[in-house]
C-alpha cells in the first residue's frame, strides 16, 4: 500500500509540482489548496503533511498547532514548507516536526518525506 501524504499549498504550480514529484516516487498524495479541518485531515489518515503557512483560507501554521494539540493527529509529522524569512521560528513555534524553504530543491523534498515516513 503507497504511503498517504496529505499536502496542502495555496499556489497552484508548487501544489501540482510537489504532487507530480511524490506520485512519481510511489506516494499516495492528496493535495488541496486551501486550510482544511482537523476532522478532515483525521479522516484523510495521511502518514504526513506538508503544508504551506499561507493558504487561500487560513494561515498554516495555525492548523499545525491544532493538529499537533488533536489526540488523532499530533502523531502524524508535519513539515512547513514556505517562503517566510522566519520559517524555522514559526515551525518551531507551532510544534511542526521540521520545515523545508522555498525556493527548495525537489532533492531535498523527497529525502525529507522519506525522513518522516
Amino acid at each position: 500500500m503507497r504511503k498517504r501524504v496529505l499536502l496542502l499549498e495555496d499556489n497552484k504550480q508548487s501544489l501540482d509540482l510537489i504532487e507530480e514529484i511524490l506520485s512519481e516516487e510511489g506516494y499516495h498524495v492528496i493535495a488541496f489548496d486551501h486550510y482544511e479541518s482537523v476532522d478532515n485531515i483525521h479522516d484523510f489518515a495521511p502518514q504526513l503533511i506538508l503544508l504551506d503557512i499561507r493558504l487561500s483560507n487560513g494561515y498554516g501554521h495555525l492548523l499545525c498547532v491544532d493538529l499537533k494539540n488533536d489526540p488523532r493527529t499530533k502523531e502524524i509529522p508535519v513539515i512547513l514548507v514556505s517562503g517566510a524569512d522566519n520559517l524555522e521560528k514559526i515551525a518551531r513555534d507551532s510544534h511542526a516536526d521540521d520545515f523545508l524553504a522555498k525556493p527548495f530543491d525537489l532533492k531535498d523534498l523527497v529525502q525529507l518525506v522519506k525522513k518522516y515516513t
